[in-house]
């Protein structure tokens, strides 16, 4: 199998419009969202003023607005709307069918060649979509928004397999991707989670940053989201030790696989826990 797809499209999708969006998101985000020009992306987070993580976000700047890809719309819109006081800035929330390609054929079955984060616009099945290129499933990871898909969807099986929910779940265990709210929530903080891309250290102020990074320049990380290949049957939220100490705390798990926030000190692929093995990222 070389070509995968599911349906997406309970995530959220926010336009932000306004003459004063870039600056705003900018001030609140820990990327940086200023510089971006028409046609350009990137991930980033959303946090409070603990560095607790609200969201992890997709920005796309679409020239007229910016289009957010979101895990937790809900709350990402209250959080940029509490912050919005004299800005000329509205959010509202954007249908449309979201369908992920992924796999070793992805790129060649949708004839693009993006860097993550980025987008295009193609004619697939006759519909005009836009393309964007997320978080790595099964290999490059392509999010496909479209007005309407029964040709798209069509055409993708004709060409590779559907994935389940289950399916898709063992891919994000798998390749170590956090999600709202099991990974993603106002517990954890971008570090912890895996998220470094997503944070700027050189763009100047946003809402969590001093606390972030003090993390990052004193070196406080004391976990950090790993796999681990269990020994036996566990549950969500089922804690691991190593030497009598706990050592993970499980966030997702998936079979006898598991995503878990471990002790920094036993991070190592190989190293035993009571219960299961650390193992790196992409899992077998």
């Amino acid at each position: 199998m070389d070509l995968a797809f599911f349906d997406r499209t309970t995530r959220g999708r926010l336009i932000v419009t306004g003459r004063d969006r870039k600056d705003l998101l900018h001030r609140l985000a820990t990327n940086a969202i200023a510089p971006l020009t028409a046609g350009q992306g990137t991930s980033t987070c959303f946090c409070t003023g603990k560095g607790r993580l609200i969201d992890w976000t997709v920005v796309l700047d679409r020239g007229e607005d910016l289009l957010l890809l979101s895990g937790n719309p809900e709350r990402l819109a209250g959080h940029i709307l509490q912050f919005t006081i004299s800005e000329d800035v509205t959010v509202r929330n954007y249908m449309a069918i979201e369908i992920v390609v992924c796999g070793p054929g992805a790129a060649g079955f949708l004839g693009v060649s993006l860097e993550p984060w980025q987008f295009t616009d193609r004619s697939l099945g006759g519909v005009t979509v836009q393309i964007v290129r997320v978080e790595p499933l099964f290999g490059d990871a392509y999010a496909i928004l479209a007005p309407d898909a029964v040709a798209l969807r069509r055409l993708l099986h004709e060409r590779g397999k559907q994935l389940d929910p289950a399916e898709v779940e063992d891919l994000r265990v798998r390749w170590g991707i956090p999600a709202v709210p099991n990974e993603i929530n106002e517990e954890t903080n971008p570090w912890e989670v895996g998220l470094d891309d997503a944070i700027s250290l050189t763009k100047g102020c946003y809402i969590g940053q001093e606390i972030i990074a003090r993390i990052h320049t004193y070196k406080k990380l004391r976990r950090r989201l790993a796999g681990l290949k269990l020994a036996s049957p566990a549950a969500q939220g089922a804690t691991l030790t190593r030497g009598g100490h706990e050592a993970a705390l499980l966030t997702t798990v998936s079979g006898d696989r598991a995503l878990a926030l471990v002790d920094v000190e036993s991070l190592a692929p190989g190293t035993q826990l009571d219960g299961g093995t650390v193992v790196a990222f992409p899992m077998p």
